[in-house]
């Protein structure tokens, strides 16, 4: 019988037991193409709708950068923001999408690269794979945010580091290391933690890897202040905008520590004559604090928050960190410091400085910010690269005795089983359950339209669509418990970032005609409110006064007239006064 080369070839992989790379190969191949079905859908992620697609698109619009002050978050580093106006332009608000999720293979490339280079390629594709299935990264890879651009920049800095110790301190991989920090400080703020960690690490690992070097010695600063200058040189131009915008260089952060001074202020930010009477304070809760106030939780509770945000996540629910992880990323890497008779110790210096990074990023996270699962997302790729390593020196035939082969065949046997069995139910199980919140196939295949599948998702929407079909154009509408989702809205608006109600109650509280409190919405522009009812009512329920919601609703009721009222929102039109 006469077989082909190439079947012959076919059989020679699988005879070498190749077999495993084909079988990650079509895993992570599958697990793509997942991805980018549950991404060909419209976008309806909060913060998509709220900023990274929503300033880009009002850039557009005006021909260019503007200042947008009644918008904090448009003072945001935009390193992808500036990718997503590209397809923005191009016509495609599902593009940003893919750019996202690119940047989440290109982590998943930095994974392979590094595990292949040290063990092989097998445990590299299944580093790779372990990445791309982890809930946390399929959720990022479906959504147009910009952690997985941090992730990757954040990934490119500390393994150049690695490569700088590798190579006897190659001060090119310094650079490097420097200007991938600098690219992650301008995709997000939370760079900041990694330029902070790191600028620290490298004078650090210079003195450990240099015996003749003092930790605060010049020769051990010198490579601190490289990195540093580096990664601030590419940072710097989202610092310039916002110093010459506000003579803040990292605005709307520290604002305390600097003399804001924007020229144009946004139209709720303007000062009412006795709002400081206002009842209304503004309480402002450490994390810890928030945690135990808001949702109750015990102090056991909160010194556990380290190991909880492994097992306890949730989408949605951000009391449980609007996100999931994965138990592997914990349990795993317990084993990646078992010496199996010193093979893996030429290695134990860059663990260590993968776990220190991790560990010291994920403290500063869960006690600095709120706790929401994307904000850790960079040290999650050591966590992989540090799991891959645990598993593969729990399986190793060197760490138990030889006359015991028979049980550690069946041992690490049992080990594929319970992992593969983990992958399948909890990261498998998470895809499917993504498949069935995002229902892609009937946006796809023109079952529901592009209308019908954004208002199942933005209950706000149908009030966007009749703003876009019936306002005028010069039209400027003040949102109230909107949750800040203009991206829909073809229309100037002012968005809710928490001063609207506060000028709302500043009127209240300084006039008691109801048409004077007409007059200064329509000097400050606004000529209408879209206003989320049930929100609402509770807010002016809890924080007036009988007499002023006597006067607010005199207001409501005679000098506005409710031209909308659609599934919970509704749309006033302030009369002309006279």
């Amino acid at each position: 019988m006469i077989v082909s080369k190439k079947k012959q070839s076919i059989l020679t992989l699988f005879r070498n037991r190749d077999y495993h790379v084909i079988l990650f190969g079509i895993m992570i191949f599958s697990l793509c193409m997942a991805v980018m079905l549950l991404s060909l859908v419209p976008p309806v992620s909060r913060d998509a709708l709220v900023h990274h697609l929503a300033v880009p698109k009002l850039y557009l619009e005006n021909g260019g950068f503007f200042q947008l002050p009644c918008m904090s978050y448009s003072y945001y580093p935009m390193n992808l923001d500036l990718l997503y106006m590209g397809a923005l332009y191009l016509g495609s608000d599902i593009l940003p999408k893919l750019i996202h999720f690119f940047f989440g293979l290109m982590t998943a490339a930095l994974i392979y690269n590094y595990i292949s280079k040290r063990i092989n390629v097998t445990w590299a594709l299944f580093g790779a794979f372990l990445f791309l299935s982890l809930p946390i990264i399929i959720k990022l890879s479906i959504t147009v945010y910009v952690d997985l651009g941090l992730v990757f920049f954040s990934t490119a800095s500390l393994l150049a580091i690695i490569k700088w110790i590798e190579t006897d301190f190659k001060i090119k991989h310094l650079f490097w290391a420097g200007a991938w920090c600098g690219l992650a400080m301008g995709t997000k703020y939370n760079g900041l933690i990694i330029f902070f960690l790191l600028s620290l690490f490298a004078p650090f690992l210079y003195s450990r890897c240099r015996g003749n070097a003092s930790p605060l010695g010049l020769k051990s600063i010198v490579p601190g202040l490289v990195f540093a200058l580096t990664a601030l040189v590419f940072f710097s131009p989202w610092m310039i905008r916002n110093y010459v915008w506000t003579r803040n260089p990292v605005y709307p952060l520290y604002n305390q520590h600097f003399k804001v001074h924007i020229e144009q202020p946004c139209v709720s930010n303007w000062k009412i004559a006795n709002a400081e009477n206002s009842n209304t304070k503004d309480f402002h809760f450490g994390n810890l604090a928030y945690r135990k106030f808001i949702y109750g939780e015990k102090w056991w509770e909160m010194l556990l928050l380290p190991v909880r945000i492994f097992f306890q996540g949730r989408d949605n629910d951000f009391q449980f960190f609007d996100g999931r992880l994965s138990a592997l990323l914990l349990l795993l890497p317990m084993f990646s410091f078992v010496s199996c008779n010193g093979r893996d110790n030429v290695y134990l210096g860059e663990k260590k400085i993968m776990l220190s990074f991790s560990i010291l990023f994920i403290l500063f996270t869960l006690f600095s910010s709120v706790i929401r699962m994307r904000y850790l997302s960079p040290a999650i790729p050591f966590l992989v690269i540090l799991s891959v390593y645990g598993l593969k020196n729990a399986m190793s035939s060197c760490c138990i005795a030889s006359r015991w082969v028979h049980i550690r065949k069946k041992g690490s046997y049992f080990l594929i089983f319970l992992v593969s069995f983990y992958l399948l139910w909890f990261h498998g199980g998470y895809l499917v359950e993504q498949f069935k919140y995002v229902k892609p196939l009937s946006y796809i295949c023109g079952d529901v339209s592009r209308n019908a599948y954004i208002r199942s998702f933005r209950h706000e929407y149908a009030a966007f669509e009749y703003i876009n079909k019936h306002l005028p154009l010069n039209a400027n509408i003040m949102f109230f418990y909107i949750g800040k989702r203009g991206y829909y809205c073809n229309r100037k608006y002012v968005p809710d970032e928490g001063e609207n109600i506060k000028l709302l109650y500043g009127l209240l509280r300084t006039y008691h005609d109801p048409w004077k409190i007409t007059q200064e919405f329509q000097n400050r522009g606004i000529t209408f409110f879209l206003i989320n009812n049930a929100l609402f009512k509770e807010r002016i329920g809890l924080d007036l006064n009988h007499g002023e919601q006597v006067l607010f609703f005199d207001f409501i009721t005679h000098w506005t007239e409710n031209i909308f009222d659609h599934n919970g929102f509704s749309l006033y039109q302030i009369k002309a006064g006279s």
